[in-house]
């Protein structure tokens, strides 16, 4: 895998990684061009203080947080289970005409928009058909050209289906994959020997399963069959999917009944208290129209204790900001539960 080694201008900030991750990880996850990349180091290196603090100054600059419909403050009516909260962001970058509230611990956070009088919790998802796969991301939300990214998120299904094997101790058995999509992760369960189905929403998702790979995919929600699978899978996962819901604690009352006993449900999703949530600001590239709740590791394991799970290992990764600040303070905040995405695995009890 090649390097790639850039500088800002006086050479007091470096970004060294790999060209693919630098392309495919930091640039298309901000989106930003190279040239817009040297920028904010060239902005990040003027600024005073420590590393994080001149990167956030230069983002800050390079980036202004958008204009907002509604006002930075002010009343926001009840979230997710009744929580309470406050105006975090009043505009988002990539949808301005939503905002997000945060709770009064910092524990999750959901999305907000101005009804013209107040704040009030967005319950309504966007369409997840062919432009939220394949379309413009920044004008459809979503992946943007998600056929294209097939071969390194085969790699990394493969990556994940070893890591279910290493924390649940299975080596076969039978896998539901909620939010299934194209399929990638089936397809690395199938190559492992696991029995394995898909629940997919999407009905543009599920042909480009069936058509690329051979899969055949149930429709729609875990509500529509959860009470026919009662008992019948050994894990279901949940990637990239628990922050599109409305109701995560009935998601996952619902996952834990279709577990057999001792059954496994593995969660990731993007993690509010990180330091990439605090540098971005409204650019936080997790923060979207698509995404109706925001997790942190305590709030998730909260929502998951309500629905009798318990948890295995409860771990977080970052890896965005790794070329600027070095492998060994995005390995610390991984450890300390700030990495910027949850990977959480819980046992059902009893």
């Amino acid at each position: 895998m090649s390097a790639l080694r850039l500088t800002s201008p006086r050479a007091t900030i470096t970004y060294d990684d790999s060209v693919d991750h630098f392309e495919n990880g930091l640039l298309r996850l901000l989106n930003l061009s190279r040239v817009e990349f040297e920028r904010w180091l060239e902005l990040a290196e003027a600024a005073e203080g420590e590393l994080l603090k001149r990167l956030t100054t230069g983002w800050r600059q390079l980036r202004p947080a958008p204009e907002a419909v509604g006002p930075p403050s002010g009343p926001v009516g009840p979230g997710p289970l009744g929580m309470s909260g406050r105006i975090w962001h009043p505009a988002i970058a990539e949808s301005p005409a939503w905002g997000t509230a945060i709770s009064d611990d910092d524990a999750h956070a959901w999305l907000v928009r101005w009804d013209g009088e107040r704040w009030t919790y967005e319950r309504e998802p966007p369409e997840y058909e062919e432009e939220y796969f394949e379309g413009d991301k920044l004008q459809a939300g979503g992946y943007g050209d998600y056929t294209a990214q097939a071969d390194w998120r085969l790699e990394k299904a493969a990556r994940q289906v070893g890591e279910m094997q290493t924390i649940t101790g299975l080596t076969g058995g039978r896998v539901l994959d909620v939010g299934s999509g194209y399929g990638f992760f089936r397809v690395a369960l199938r190559d492992a020997g696991f029995d394995q189905d898909g629940l997919e929403v999407s009905a543009f998702a599920r042909a480009v399963a069936t058509s690329s790979y051979g899969l055949d995919t149930h429709p729609g929600i875990l509500d529509d069959h959860w009470r026919d699978w009662e008992g019948r899978y050994d894990v279901a996962t949940m990637f990239d999917l628990i922050e599109h819901v409305v109701d995560p604690a009935a998601l996952l009352t619902q996952a834990a009944a279709i577990l057999a006993p001792g059954g496994f449900v593995a969660i990731k999703t993007p993690n509010i208290a990180c330091p990439e949530a605090e540098l971005f600001g409204p650019w936080y590239h997790s923060l979207k129209r698509e995404h109706l709740g925001f997790f942190s590791p305590r709030s998730l394991t909260v929502v998951a204790a309500q629905a009798g799970l318990e948890p295995v290992e409860v771990g977080t990764i970052s890896h965005l900001l790794k070329g600027l600040v070095g492998e060994q303070q995005t390995a610390a905040w991984g450890a300390d539960r700030r990495g910027a995405d949850i990977a959480a695995w819980y046992r059902k009890v009893g």
